[in-house]
């Protein structure tokens, strides 16, 4: 059911892209305070891991089907679900006392997350017509950018300066007034609008998907300091098999109810820019993560000056990204090469 007539949805709109903004700058902001959590919690290098990567395999696991959730019972009531439990684990991540709580609050995170944002890009669709999407794509492209901009700088500044107390667990703490405040504002403004078609939310897809990246991906991060026990190597030989089930199970789906339509794979275009997408995404969240680590830890700097360290590069992207959206009829999947 979509909504374009509703009055105040420019204001849902922007209640419900501030909470975008949030979950997205909390994937940076943890960058620059992990040498003071190391310090202060004795967290183990498999912990420091599993801080960043737990909480995007949370986000990504949870995601599809969270849209889907927010067509059957409602994108509000989804919403609120995902932006009360992101709040809460932001508390109980404020609060830890060792390393493997605070993994499980960014998991918790990551999770809850992953419920709240897809409520965010289906609302675009319900409270506007196609041809008013645009200019709002737009702004949440610009929020993206500004989150990764925002983020680390706003973390360094908080733990060096520490105004609020706490230092590192400050960077979890803010989110509860701000969490409080979104989850009021959008109980009254955003509207609870559902989908008129109701698909299958797939859930041995979901457990195929995220069960074979995690095969791969906990031996990986625990193996090392393990010494590489046997089980290690055969949780990752059951990955590829596990994610070839999941690619079978989803062969055996509708279009409109796989988790992934396969038929996408035999665009070459689709293909290209998703594994484009995938190696760059994958370096430079890798890239940033070992910088922030290497200058606090290795040359002294403060967290303040290992968020500014990526300021350069953000802004570098936000102004390019401007100039790519204005070439890109031009020059079209040329623009990728020009980049690279």
């Amino acid at each position: 059911m979509t909504n374009p007539t509703y009055k105040r949805r420019n204001l849902a709109m922007a209640i419900l892209t501030f909470a975008m903004f949030m979950d997205l700058m909390d994937v940076t902001i943890v960058n620059v305070a992990i040498p003071s959590i190391r310090d202060d919690l004795g967290a183990s290098p498999a912990q420091i891991e599993w801080l960043v990567g737990g909480y995007v395999l949370a986000f990504a696991g949870v995601l599809i089907t969270a849209g889907r959730l927010g067509d059957r019972y409602g994108r509000q009531r989804i919403f609120l679900i995902g932006i009360i439990g992101f709040t809460l684990a932001s508390v109980l991540a404020s609060t830890a006392q060792t390393g493997s709580i605070l993994v499980a609050s960014r998991v918790l995170q990551g999770f809850f997350a992953g419920l709240m944002v897809p409520q965010v890009l289906a609302s675009v669709q319900a409270l506007y017509r196609p041809k008013e999407r645009a200019p709002i794509f737009a702004i949440l492209g610009t929020i993206t950018a500004m989150a990764a901009v925002i983020g680390p700088v706003l973390g360094g500044w908080l733990v060096t300066n520490n105004p609020i107390g706490g230092e590192w667990r400050s960077i979890f703490f803010i989110n509860l007034p701000i969490g409080i405040v979104i989850a009021v504002a959008g109980f009254f403004l955003v509207p609870n609008t559902k989908s008129e078609e109701v698909r299958d939310l797939d859930i041995v897809g979901v457990v195929l998907a995220v069960g074979g990246v995690l095969l791969l991906v906990y031996p990986l991060v625990e193996g090392r300091q393990l010494g590489w026990p046997a089980w290690s190597f055969v949780l990752m030989a059951l990955s590829p098999v596990v994610l070839t089930a999941f690619v079978f199970q989803q062969k055996r789906r509708t279009i409109t109810d796989a988790l992934i339509p396969l038929r996408l794979f035999g665009n070459r275009g689709f293909v290209g820019g998703s594994a484009i997408q995938f190696l760059f995404q994958g370096s430079i969240t890798s890239f940033f993560l070992i910088l922030a680590l290497y200058v606090q830890v290795g040359l002294g700097f403060e967290a303040i000056a290992a968020g500014a360290m990526t300021l350069p590069f953000s802004i570098g992207a936000v102004l390019a990204a401007g100039v790519a959206a204005a070439l890109t009829t031009r020059l079209g999947r040329n623009l990728p090469l020009i980049g690279g």
